[in-house]
C-alpha cells in the first residue's frame, strides 16, 4: 500500500508540475499576445496618423497646384494680352508707314478725280501711269523700266514693313535689276527686270516673277487674288496695303486656310499676252528655255504641247 501511495503521489506531483509549466506557458503566451496587440494598436495608430498626414499633404499639394495653375494662366493671359497689344501697335505702325509710302509714291488708296485717274484706270506710281493690260511693245523700253523700277521699290519697302519672305529674290548689280528663285542658292539662274538691252523672253520671265512676288505678298496680307488679275501689279500693291486692316493673327487655324494656288506659268502666260495679241509659239519656246534655265519648269515636259504642260515651281 505504501508503495502504491508513493507511486500515485509521484504521479500526482508530476501532473501538478506539468500543469504549472502549462500555466506558465499560457501566461507567457498571453503576455506575447498582449504585447502583439499593443504593437498592432500602435501600428494602427501610426498608420492612421500617416494617412491623415498624407491626406493633409494631398490637400496642400492640390491647393498649391491649383494656385500655381491659376498663376500660370494669369501670367499667360497677361503675356498674351501684352503680345496682342504689341501686335496691334505694330499693325498700326505698319498702316502708318504704308499709308505714308503710298502718299509718297502716289499710290491711291481711295478713288480720286485727279488728272492721272483718267489714264490706266487711275493706277500710277510716282506720277507714271502703269501700262495697260496689253500693247506693252508700244511703250518705250525706258518707260517700261521706269515703271518696273518704281514697282520694285514699292514692293521691297512693303515686304520689309510686313516682314514677308518672297519666293523670288530681287538683287541689284550696278544699274541692273535681277530676280531669281529665293529657294535655290548655288545653281540659281537670274532673269532681268530691265527691258533695255535685254532679250524679250528673259524680261518676260523676270516680269512674271515680279508679278508672282506681288501676288504672294497679297496672299500674306489675306488678300486672295484671282489668277487673271496677277499682272495688275500696281492695283495688287494697293490691295496688299489695304489688306493691313486684316489682323496679323487670326482665330482661324492656319491649317484651314487654303494654300497659295497661283501657278508661275499662269502668270508667265499672262505676261506674254502683254506683248503678244495672240499665241506666239516661237516666243513660248524661248520663254520655256529661260524657265528651264531657272529650274522653274519640269525638264520632262520638253517636247509636248505647251497648252497641256503642267508648269509649277519645283
Amino acid at each position: 500500500m505504501q508503495q502504491l501511495y508513493e507511486y500515485r503521489s509521484s504521479r500526482l506531483e508530476a501532473r501538478r508540475q506539468r500543469i504549472a509549466r502549462l500555466r506558465q506557458q499560457i501566461a507567457q503566451r498571453q503576455q506575447q499576445v498582449t504585447a502583439a496587440q499593443q504593437t498592432l494598436r500602435t501600428k494602427a495608430d501610426t498608420s492612421e496618423q500617416r494617412q491623415a498626414q498624407l491626406r493633409e499633404l494631398e490637400q496642400d499639394i492640390s491647393v498649391q497646384l491649383a494656385r500655381h495653375v491659376r498663376a500660370e494662366e494669369d501670367a499667360q493671359a497677361q503675356k498674351l494680352a501684352a503680345f496682342q497689344r504689341l501686335l496691334e501697335a505694330l499693325r498700326k505702325d505698319r498702316e502708318i508707314l504704308c499709308d505714308a509710302l503710298c502718299g509718297v509714291v502716289g499710290l491711291q488708296l481711295e478713288a480720286s478725280e485727279d488728272e492721272f485717274a483718267v489714264l490706266a484706270d487711275g493706277v500710277c506710281l510716282f506720277g507714271l501711269p502703269w501700262p495697260g493690260a496689253e500693247g506693252w511693245d508700244k511703250y518705250p523700253r525706258e518707260y517700261i523700266d521706269a515703271c518696273v523700277g518704281h514697282c520694285v521699290h514699292v514692293l521691297s519697302v512693303l515686304a520689309h514693313y510686313y516682314h514677308a519672305s518672297l519666293p523670288f529674290r530681287i538683287v541689284k548689280r550696278g544699274a541692273q535689276l535681277l530676280i531669281r528663285p529665293h529657294w535655290r542658292a548655288a545653281d540659281a539662274g537670274e532673269a532681268p527686270l530691265s527691258a533695255v538691252d535685254t532679250e524679250l523672253p528673259a524680261f518676260i520671265v523676270g516680269l512674271a516673277m515680279l508679278f508672282y512676288n506681288i501676288a504672294y505678298l497679297c496672299y500674306c496680307q489675306g488678300v486672295e487674288l484671282p489668277p487673271e488679275r496677277a499682272t495688275h501689279a500696281v492695283e495688287n500693291l494697293r490691295l496688299a496695303v489695304l489688306g493691313t486692316s486684316i489682323p496679323l493673327t487670326s482665330a482661324e487655324p492656319a491649317g484651314n486656310r487654303s494654300a497659295f494656288a497661283i501657278d508661275v506659268y499662269d502668270i508667265v502666260t499672262q505676261t506674254m499676252q502683254l506683248y503678244s495679241d495672240g499665241p506666239d509659239l516661237e516666243l513660248r519656246q524661248q520663254v520655256h528655255s529661260v524657265l528651264r534655265s531657272l529650274h522653274l519648269c519640269d525638264d520632262a515636259v520638253d517636247s509636248v504641247d505647251y497648252d497641256d504642260e503642267n508648269w509649277a515651281i519645283i
